[in-house]
């Protein structure tokens, strides 16, 4: 093994126990920072038959094989943005697996507000986007996947937020990004974990209240907005976030539709 190669194991392990020490009181299980892994979400999935009660995190530096929305590929260059997916243990039967992701989101953005960054705004369902010239350009990405066990689901959450644009406009030509060193100083990439993770720790659980804090977050809400869900394409105003996450858009003639996935563009 290069030497290289071990100082970025030794980087990635010595910022995990940093974290790790600085999130104590914070009923957090296992903390992993890793120099790269395929996907930070596989690796929690991968893990998902030893049911732990405490909430498990994996960090990594790099990640070759990211996954998005709609199984996209999510990109990103080596140690250029907070690649972080974050385990929770919820009951199949009676919690609302689709607001765990609106739950990070939420934790994401205050901790961004907090640490000086007061313009992200997050494009249903779960992008994290800022505007340039009007047009919304997109910061992070949000993506929950989830394992039954029995009565219990293993809900994984994984969030890629850019901390410095690298080569990113380079490889995604036709697509609108941003980071946050176009914002200003960008923070450290482990008081930004810690940021995150404690506002998801502390974060409201009720459905209600949590929905009550996405929509003061929302960009979607209240503008014009073309929907894909890849059966069909409309346009309408997004009107409000149900209990459940997911939209409801009123067309032009009054008629109320309730979206559950779907692209979204936001129209002038």
């Amino acid at each position: 093994m290069s030497i290289s190669k071990l100082i970025d194991i030794f980087s990635a392990w010595r910022k995990g126990r940093t974290l790790q020490k600085r999130l104590k009181g914070y009923d957090y299980g296992e903390i992993a920072w890793k120099s790269s892994t395929g996907s930070t979400n596989q690796d929690l999935l991968q893990k998902s038959e030893i049911i732990a009660k405490h909430p498990a995190v994996v960090i990594a530096d790099h990640q070759t094989a990211g996954r998005g929305r709609l199984d996209r590929k999510w990109v990103s260059d080596k140690k250029s943005a907070l690649l972080m997916s974050v385990s929770l243990e919820a009951d199949a039967s009676t919690d609302m697996i689709s607001l765990y992701s609106m739950k990070l989101s939420v934790a994401a953005v205050k901790a961004l507000d907090y640490l000086g960054f007061p313009e992200i705004k997050i494009k249903w369902p779960n992008d994290l986007i800022v505007l340039h010239q009007g047009e919304s350009h997109k910061l992070a990405g949000i993506l929950a996947q989830s394992v039954i066990k029995g009565k219990i689901a293993i809900v994984v959450v994984g969030l890629g937020l850019n901390i410095s644009l690298s080569n990113l406009r380079n490889i995604l030509v036709n697509e609108r990004v941003s980071a946050l060193s176009e914002l200003g100083k960008p923070p450290n990439v482990v008081d930004l974990a810690e940021g995150i993770l404690k506002e998801l720790a502390v974060g409201d659980s009720d459905g209600e209240s949590l929905v009550a804090e996405y929509e003061k977050y929302s960009h979607t809400l209240g503008t014009f907005v073309g929907v894909d869900t890849g059966e069909e394409k409309f346009e309408g105003f997004a009107k409000r976030i149900t209990k459940t996450g997911s939209l409801i858009i009123q067309s032009d003639n009054g008629t109320s539709r309730e979206i559950w996935v779907g692209d979204l563009i936001h129209l002038q």
